[in-house]
């Protein structure tokens, strides 16, 4: 349900944080598989994390931030060209 008040194809809800006086915070993250490496097929790895903070239209009568807990993926296979 939270994720259609997103709006946003593959994307999923995390958590949302509402405080007085502050803005509403939406955690979310993309709701994809683990991908696989486009040059070798070996499933990719988590190579790091890090939020990003997307400043967004009011949500219900208050100010809304989009908290994106984006994944950077990386190849393991160390003999691939396009891996780590």
């Amino acid at each position: 349900m939270c994720e259609l008040l997103v709006g946003l194809p593959d994307v999923k809800v995390v958590g949302l944080f509402a405080r007085v006086g502050q803005p509403l915070r939406v955690h979310i993250e993309t709701g994809r598989e683990r991908p696989a490496c486009r040059t070798c097929g070996v499933f990719a790895h988590v190579k790091d994390r890090q939020e990003v903070e997307l400043i967004d239209l009011p949500s219900f009568g208050r100010s809304a931030r989009l908290v994106w807990h984006k994944r950077r993926w990386c190849c393991p296979e160390m003999t691939c060209p396009g891996g780590s």
